[in-house]
């Protein structure tokens, strides 16, 4: 998350901000899906490790 927000955030802060909203969660047969609130405040941090995290799985 190097060059947002949360750059030098702890563990805690992360875990806070980016994984404790209130989401809708979706579950179908090949995808869970995530409605967030549209004012959600860390939207761009958010879509950012999601990105991330994908380009990483499929490294693997």
């Amino acid at each position: 998350l190097g060059q947002t927000s949360l750059e030098t955030a702890t563990c805690g802060t992360i875990r806070a901000r980016l994984l404790k909203i209130a989401t809708r969660v979706t579950l179908s047969v090949r995808r869970i899906v995530l409605s967030m609130p549209d004012m959600f405040p860390c939207q761009h941090e958010f879509a950012l490790a999601h990105a991330r995290l994908r380009r990483l799985r499929q490294a693997i």
